[in-house]
């Protein structure tokens, strides 16, 4: 933190990271925020029928902490659901929430008191930032689920990554020392967890609740999808869904849309969209990256990216896990990373590529004549090899074991 000015000096208010710095006259005050949070919430009662929710970004209805919650309401379980929401007044995201769940703002008062009073936590990230600065403890008889958002990823992620480790260790470590299970969905993503995030607890391999839903494909469910993102019956989905870059370079997403559309028509047949999918840290380029024509969408915002994948006939990507859930539909993947060497110097990967069954491109000109020459007979069993190597045991029933744990921790007077 760099010195204050003079005027600074006189009078100023600044936050850091678990701390108030209150500067009167030269003079320096300092307020350690944590303290507030345990002495307000420290002491209130735990309602032993309340789970908090936490995904990702907190900007919606998604990953495995949706089908989680959908699970509890469809066994009419009595718990009490709340969801951690960045912005509770966008009428179109609240809209996709189940009238059983009770929406609190993220960055409040009251989603402490939520947290501070919950028997039960259910998150898909690490609690890197505004909670744990906050103070944010878990109380005895609390206990915290974490799912993770992640499935048999090639990127290094947590305490893997060399670019990842100096800002995220601390509040990594703490998240690890309060979680009392982590969600699996194979031997690969076990030793995993237990190196990115220093995990040594329990780990529960019951495969991951947002896969059901590709897993159990409904026809019900895809034509309210497909309904709700104005698709014609006869059109055919093609899902670009890309990482971001740590640096926060662009060229990496420079895909020929059109001859990309064009040459998807001439191999597969019909007509066909493109759903352009740009990673949160990136979505707010999406009017730079993606042009206004009538069979591009961008699906930045859309809540749920399962959906997306559940109704679209193949995938192109990078270095995205979204592969590693798409890979359970046994649809064509494409990979198109024009970046590959720096992106193994800057964030690395747990495998190569190359050992992934994807037709990988560096180039536009090598995606086209991968989807060209795409052969699916080959490329099937070469998806069975892969779940089988890393072990994968997603089989469309994480939702149900998930829900069945919740029962048991709910249950229980520890």
């Amino acid at each position: 933190m760099k010195e204050p000015s003079l005027l600074q000096k006189i009078f100023s208010i600044t936050n850091v990271p678990k701390k108030k710095i209150i500067y009167f006259f030269g003079l320096k005050f300092e307020f350690d925020i944590t303290k507030i949070f345990k002495a307000k919430y420290g002491k209130l009662p735990i309602d032993k029928n309340k789970i908090v929710f936490i995904q990702t970004s907190c900007k919606g209805f998604g990953c495995n902490p949706k089908y989680i919650a959908k699970e509890i309401i469809r066994q009419k379980l009595p718990y009490e659901l709340v969801w951690l929401l960045t912005d509770t007044r966008d009428e179109d995201v609240l809209k996709e929430f189940p009238p059983e769940i009770k929406i609190v703002k993220y960055k409040s008062q009251k989603a402490l008191k939520e947290l501070a009073t919950a028997k039960l936590w259910v998150a898909n990230k690490k609690q890197y930032y505004f909670l744990l600065n906050k103070g944010l403890d878990k109380k005895q008889g609390q206990k915290y689920i974490q799912t993770w958002h992640g499935a048999l990823g090639i990127k290094r992620t947590g305490m893997d990554s060399d670019e990842l480790v100096k800002e995220y260790y601390e509040p990594t470590k703490k998240d690890s020392q309060m979680t009392d299970y982590m969600i699996s969905n194979s031997e690969f993503e076990n030793k995993i967890m237990q190196s990115a995030f220093e995990y040594d607890k329990q780990l529960v391999k019951f495969g991951h609740p947002r896969n059901d839903i590709l897993i159990n494909a409904n026809a019900d469910d895809i034509a309210k999808i497909r309904q709700k993102l104005e698709l014609a019956d006869d059109v055919k989905v093609a899902l670009y869904a890309p990482t971001f870059r740590d640096d926060g370079r662009l060229y990496c997403f420079g895909l020929e849309y059109e001859n990309l559309i064009q040459t998807l028509e001439e191999k597969f047949g019909g007509k066909w969209v493109l759903f352009i999918r740009l990673h949160p840290a990136v979505a707010s380029y999406s009017k730079q990256l993606i042009p206004t024509e009538n069979n591009i969408m961008d699906v930045s915002n859309y809540p749920d990216i399962q959906e997306l994948m559940l109704i679209s006939d193949i995938l192109i990507t990078d270095y995205s896990s979204c592969a590693y859930d798409f890979i359970l539909t046994r649809r064509p993947a494409f990979i198109y990373a024009n970046d590959i060497k720096e992106y193994n110097n800057e964030r690395g990967f747990y495998y190569p590529l190359e050992e992934t069954p994807f037709p990988i491109a560096k180039t536009n000109y090598e995606l086209i004549n991968n989807i060209k020459n795409f052969n699916y007979e080959n490329y099937k069993p070469k998806v069975e090899e892969f779940l089988q190597s890393k072990g994968c045991i997603d089989d469309g029933k994480a939702s149900f074991r998930v829900v069945e744990l919740i029962k048991k921790i709910i249950a229980s007077k520890d």
